[in-house]
């Protein structure tokens, strides 16, 4: 993800993909050695969601040098609690014709699915 978004956050991550990322499509675990607040111990749950706003730019339909694509919401609908400290995001990106989009994402924890997320985006070329 570093060659695609440079930043302090995305060098903290190791992303480790499932298979060579498409446009608009990846399947990728991620983690990080980072504490969501510094020396203190979060919850399997915390330390997961804290992770799932990654996925709209794991999956990049068009290079974020030309275009911009921010999730305007971020929905998790989940059936069960999240183990461990990796999170698996099976991630699909579409663009509408006007400037919408969505990103659709199967989440995972090490022992299956734990429930999906979605993203609005607003999608606009660079300036």
């Amino acid at each position: 993800m570093a060659s695609e978004w440079p930043g302090g956050y995305i060098a903290s991550l190791d992303v480790r993909p499932l298979a060579p990322p498409l446009p608009g499509r990846t399947t990728a675990w991620i983690s990080t050695g980072l504490d969501l607040v510094a020396g203190e111990a979060a919850s399997p749950l915390a330390f997961f969601v804290a992770l799932v706003d990654t996925a709209n730019g794991i999956a990049v339909r068009q290079s974020p040098e030309e275009w911009m694509f921010p999730n305007v919401d971020l929905t998790l609908h989940l059936h069960r609690a999240p183990r461990g400290r990796w999170t698996g995001l099976d991630t699909t990106v579409v663009f509408g014709p006007t400037g919408q989009g969505v990103t659709s994402t199967v989440l995972h924890d090490a022992d299956g699915p734990v429930g999906h997320a979605q993203q609005l985006l607003t999608v606009r070329p660079r300036p």
